[in-house]
């Protein structure tokens, strides 16, 4: 490994990292990655503290990163930390929280130094991630959001159902039932369920299982109608937003985001008002990259639906080449480390 400027944090499905890195590598950048999801097993710290100083240094199966040469941090999908399976149940936990007490000791001290610049401060993606805040916040800058409701009660559920005229659709918070690492065993494609939309209208079958939701708290929101969506993604100050014509597809009239269907995409247009809104958003959360979410009504209204702090943007530019994001990043990551 060369002396790396650039800090990757990240997980190992992580091919997004793997296309940019390669990309600022021809731009006179190394990056290095890490993933701590590898401490203890496969990485190891290297943290000392002399004369009111600490010196870190990480050891990973790539080689040594020594964290007194990062100038830029780029903040994606990390794990925590995974001690070894032949520990106890009572071991294990304990193993788990001192690495990863170890592990986020590392990024506050490269966060309180002035010169580190990050992709984004992960306090900040962490509360900005959080929908329930981002739709009041967003309100405050003048976005209009569904009527929303999150709760484990049944009674609230019909009585929502009721409100939206039984057009309600259910929304998944954080994402697929389980996600890679969420697991000790080994991840393999087949835990995903092919094909299976993150947001779907409920029905009156659904209805029949309602009690279901005793078990987990749950979002729904009324059905917005559609003419097309928007995902709208941010680096800094530069915005590209790209146009998706979900509707002419059954299969992505609900979620774009199947894995089992592409739906036509465009470069698209987005209101001033509603631009300014997204960067006071950034603004606000503290952010440098943001992936929004709209819907655009038959009518032309602009329906916020989220802001991922920290979402995938590489199939934006593969779908829309003249959006060329991966030019974005690099620049903005070249010129600040």
């Amino acid at each position: 490994m060369g002396k790396a400027t650039i800090l990757i944090v990240t997980a190992r499905w992580d091919t997004t990292a793997y296309a940019a890195a390669e990309i600022l590598r021809r731009n006179g950048r190394e990056s290095a990655f890490f993933y701590p999801e590898d401490i203890p097993q496969r990485a190891q710290i290297e943290s000392v503290f002399r004369q009111g100083a600490w010196s870190n240094k990480l050891h990973t199966e790539d080689g040594l990163i020594d964290l007194d040469d990062i100038k830029a941090v780029w903040w994606r999908k990390p794990y925590v930390p995974r001690p070894s399976p032949e520990l106890s149940r009572v071991q294990f936990p304990y193993a788990r929280r001192e690495s990863d007490y170890a592990v986020k000791g590392l990024w506050e001290l490269l966060l309180h130094k002035p010169d580190v610049y990050w992709m984004s401060n992960p306090h900040n993606i962490r509360r900005a991630g959080n929908k329930m805040i981002q739709m009041v916040r967003a309100a405050a800058h003048g976005l209009v959001s569904p009527k929303t409701i999150i709760t484990n009660d049944p009674e609230d559920v019909r009585a929502f159902y009721e409100e939206t005229s039984q057009r309600m659709v259910f929304k998944s918070m954080t994402g697929p039932f389980l996600l890679p690492g969420e697991v000790e065993e080994k991840y393999i494609s087949e835990t995903f369920v092919p094909g299976l939309p993150l947001v779907r209208p409920f029905t009156e079958e659904d209805m029949k299982q309602v009690d279901s939701v005793r078990q987990s708290a749950c979002m729904f929101q009324e059905l917005v109608e559609k003419d097309h969506e928007l995902r709208v993604t941010v680096f800094e100050d530069q915005i590209f937003t790209c146009r998706i014509e979900s509707q002419r597809n059954d299969l992505t009239r609900y979620d774009w985001r199947r894995q089992d269907s592409v739906p036509l995409a465009t470069a698209g247009e987005l209101p001033d008002s509603v631009a300014n809104a997204c960067l006071e958003l950034m603004k606000e959360f503290g952010l440098r990259y943001g992936a929004f979410d709209f819907i655009v009504t038959p009518e032309g209204e602009h329906v916020f639906l989220e802001v991922n702090p920290n979402g995938q943007w590489l199939f934006v530019q593969e779908w829309v080449p003249q959006l060329r994001l991966m030019q974005a990043f690099v620049d903005v990551m070249v010129r600040n480390s």
